[in-house]
């Protein structure tokens, strides 16, 4: 005897078309009847999709019309947030509640089965993050519709309601990366500054992700493809790039203090170090995140000297190394994937080294200028990071005191900078300093994030008086780990 399948209220099938795509009808009361299109919407054919458990549905059809009417009508104005398992859940003018008066049409979808949604594709950049894309770790979420790339470049940016680890480590395996070392929010790197010929749109917001998926359009969430988010609340990520070694450590040797010396790396029971050409040195990222996972501050400088005295243990000989700044641990930073055997028997190499600040008190956010120079882009030590300062509300009275903290003369002058930004956090907003306080940190801050600023509106400032001036390195593209050299 074969089974009968059983209908419930609030089931729906698909009619006219075929097991993908057809009108919408809705079981109600032991009938069926159709549902208008007036107000149909992207996230109400999404929800019907999920019911009849189809992963996704035809982005470019959702809205296609289903034809006339059935005589029976039981749906207009559904409101699905998106989230929503059954049509039902939904709100709606109520049940043979219906006017539709604009169309008299019936709302249909076309649902994607699993082969379809596998080949979906929303490629990935984690924009004004610290690192150039090749190997990008951090930044603001931004996906491209892979059938927008034909038609448009149209972003997908988003809303960070509800963005949490979980979510982030979907976005950052789905980059290509170990897993999330934190989800961010309120713009945290500033608002995305569109092209002239870009359109934007929010990809959705309320994600729910377990943290297990492939793609984070697998994810439930709310309010699909709108073009609107509340100000300041677009969604980031920092990464971890690979699963760390578990005994990975570092240790500072051969100096006269505990916050300078040789640069020495443990792991797989031995104690290594780190030989540089000459032509090559540390950025201020790379000595930034030794000294902060030894929890002595920031990187003052990078001597070059062998001053700190050479190891007996092995030495690891890349051509470079990379930290974009926003790592955790250095066993995060990239390495070129062919160490130079050659490197300590060349003149001129040294063993890495660094001098850090030392640990930073609470109540203390330092200043400095980009690459530690005596002008240029404005940064700010908060939240373990170095961030660009945001032009809005910039005062003269501020500027004197940032020249004042740096050692310097008085300010000659500030706008929005015409520097190159190596990109990262954008703080602060709206500043408020008298002019009397001897550190910046002293005024009034204001939000840390969250304050209506792009990358094009970020602080540069020149102080006069004379300082030593370092030379920005050029950047060195490297394309593995240093996890790579310790095994």
């Amino acid at each position: 005897m074969r089974g009968r399948l059983i209908v419930l209220d609030g089931d729906v099938r698909l009619s006219g078309g075929s097991s993908q795509n057809g009108r919408v009808e809705v079981l109600h009361d032991g009938r069926w009847g159709s549902i208008c299109l007036d107000g149909w919407d992207f996230n109400d054919a999404l929800v019907v999709c999920k019911q009849l458990g189809f992963p996704w549905l035809n982005r470019d059809d959702w809205n296609y019309d289903g034809g006339n009417l059935t005589e029976l009508v039981w749906l207009s104005n559904v409101q699905c947030k998106g989230s929503e398992t059954r049509l039902d859940e939904c709100a709606n003018d109520g049940w043979k509640e219906h006017q539709c008066a604009e169309t008299r049409r019936a709302a249909a979808v076309a649902c994607m089965d699993q082969e379809e949604f596998k080949g979906q594709q929303f490629y990935i950049t984690l924009g004004d993050g610290n690192g150039p894309t090749v190997f990008e770790n951090d930044g603001r979420v931004m996906l491209w519709y892979s059938k927008d790339l034909i038609i448009g470049p149209r972003v997908y940016l988003v809303c960070d309601q509800g963005w949490d680890l979980a979510d982030a480590n979907v976005i950052c395996r789905q980059d290509g990366h170990y897993s999330a070392k934190r989800a961010l929010t309120d713009s945290y790197f500033g608002n995305h500054r569109p092209l002239r010929s870009q359109e934007i749109a929010y990809l959705a917001t309320d994600f729910a992700c377990i943290g297990n998926e492939s793609k984070l359009i697998e994810c439930p969430a709310n309010f699909w493809f709108q073009d609107n988010c509340t100000a300041n609340h677009q969604a980031g990520v920092l990464c971890n790039r690979i699963k760390e070694p578990e005994d990975f450590q570092l240790r500072l040797l051969g100096g006269s203090n505990a916050r300078e010396g040789r640069v020495e790396f443990h792991v797989n029971g031995t104690w290594g170090s780190l030989c540089l050409k000459k032509d090559y040195t540390f950025f201020d990222e790379e000595s930034d995140v030794i000294c902060r996972q030894l929890g002595l501050g920031y990187g003052l400088e990078a001597p070059q000297d062998d001053r700190f005295g050479r190891g007996s243990g092995p030495v690891v000989f890349p051509s470079s190394v990379l930290c974009s700044g926003s790592e955790s641990s250095f066993a995060q930073c990239y390495m070129r994937d062919e160490p130079d055997q050659e490197c300590l028997h060349l003149e001129g190499s040294s063993e890495a080294s660094v001098i850090c600040s030392g640990p930073i008190p609470e109540d203390r956010s330092p200043v400095s200028f980009q690459r530690r120079q005596k002008d240029g882009l404005l940064q700010i030590h908060h939240d373990g990071l170095w961030g660009a300062v945001c032009a809005n509300g910039w005062t003269d009275a501020n500027s004197k005191v940032v020249c004042r903290e740096l050692g310097l003369g008085a300010p000659k002058s500030f706008s929005t900078t015409q520097y190159s930004w190596r990109s990262g956090p954008v703080f602060l907003g709206d500043v408020s300093c008298t002019g009397d306080e001897a550190t910046l940190d002293q005024c009034n801050l204001g939000r840390w994030s969250g304050n209506n600023c792009t990358q094009s509106t970020l602080l540069g400032l020149t102080c006069s008086a004379s300082a030593v001036v370092t030379a920005a390195v050029p950047s060195i593209l490297v394309f593995a780990s240093l996890a790579v050299f310790l095994h």
